[in-house]
């Protein structure tokens, strides 16, 4: 995952991967028969074990917009402290290999997408029911344009200040309302 992560699916060879992995080629291959076998494999593993771990508190919390917010601000942090650098696996995926993917790895981003989706529409619902936002929100539109918003804001924590980000997430949730 990591990787690929840091390199992308393109630019990341056999040779990167037999080395992180500190196994030969023919154990690579032995095991997942090609490097997008391999990719296909971590981009799984991240959705299951970062990506889904991390949305699910959208839909745990019995926070409101609030929550919504933190969230937003963790995907800033996670970035701007190193933690996750090189942004979100399945979000740099999309933007790299954008049509150009299988159907196996299209599966897998489209699930990741709307896993989102369907957390910030919770969270806004639940924004909803606590007052936090208007009842004439359409909080399934709005879940829409935060998972856009979300996957641009990944991209763009790799350029803009932190500081800036901030603001930016204080600005989108303020038009919530």
């Amino acid at each position: 995952m990591v990787v690929f992560q840091d390199k992308g699916y393109e630019a990341t060879s056999i040779q990167d991967l037999v080395e992180h992995m500190e196994i030969n080629r023919f154990s690579l291959y032995q095991t997942f028969n090609s490097k997008q076998n391999l990719f296909l494999e971590a981009l799984q593993a991240y959705h299951d074990n970062v990506a889904l771990p991390f949305f699910n508190r959208l839909i745990d919390s019995k926070g409101g917009i609030s929550t919504v917010e933190s969230v937003l601000m963790e995907l800033v942090a996670r970035v701007k402290s190193g933690r996750s650098s090189n942004g979100c696996l399945l979000c740099n995926s999309i933007a790299e290999l954008g049509a150009r993917q299988d159907k196996r790895t299209t599966a897998i981003l489209e699930k990741y997408l709307e896993m989102v989706e369907k957390s910030f529409y919770v969270a806004l619902q639940r924004a909803k029911e606590l007052g936090d936002i208007s009842d004439d929100v359409d909080t399934r539109q709005q879940a829409k344009v935060l998972v856009g918003y979300s996957t641009g804001l990944l991209s763009l924590a790799k350029v803009l200040s932190e500081q800036e980000l901030r603001k930016s997430v204080k600005a989108t949730i303020a038009t919530l309302g």
